[in-house]
């Protein structure tokens, strides 16, 4: 990271523990700063942190990039492995006659955690994922929906003309 003059040395060394994966309150707290004043230095609010928090928050989104890209790196390099394990762990829960508890646990675990990795159903500013607690039924609802949407959108007509008065 280069160093501009205008960040201080507590402002490296909150970004090298944020870099570090260390919780933003025990950050601030190590460097003697309230939890507020880092939530504002990171989202650059230059009215509640000053004109440092536009830096700040430029060093901070290169942390988050850095980290994103280090997380897809990892989940790239893994995903033969962790699709070879989900298929011998579906495949040994398959061969059982009747299903435990606990392989229903497992099957659903593994079934959220491949739903988390598709993509969500966007709907104008709206986003409907497992995560945000859309419920089975509600997502076959919401997808008959737009099927119904898109296959009228092939019967295109005019706009009716409006009535006069």
């Amino acid at each position: 990271m280069s160093m501009p003059t205008i960040l201080s040395e507590k402002h490296w060394e909150v970004l090298e523990m944020l870099s570090n994966d260390v919780p933003r309150k025990d950050a601030a707290e190590k460097i003697g700063w309230t939890r507020d004043h880092l939530d504002k230095l990171c989202v650059g609010n230059t009215e509640k942190a000053g004109g440092v928090a536009v830096l700040f928050k430029a060093e901070y989104n290169k942390i988050k990039v850095k980290s994103k890209k280090e997380t897809n790196d990892l989940i790239d390099s893994n995903l033969k492995l962790s699709q070879k394990l989900m298929r011998e762990v579906f495949d040994e829960i398959g061969k059982k006659k009747s299903k435990s508890d606990a392989d229903k646990k497992i099957l659903s675990m593994y079934t959220n955690a491949i739903a988390k990795c598709q993509p969500n159903v966007n709907i104008k500013n709206l986003s409907y994922s497992y995560t945000k607690g859309l419920s089975a039924e509600e997502l076959v609802h919401e997808f008959k929906r737009l099927k119904t949407i898109a296959e009228s959108s092939f019967e295109r007509g005019g706009v009716p003309e409006p009535s006069e008065g």
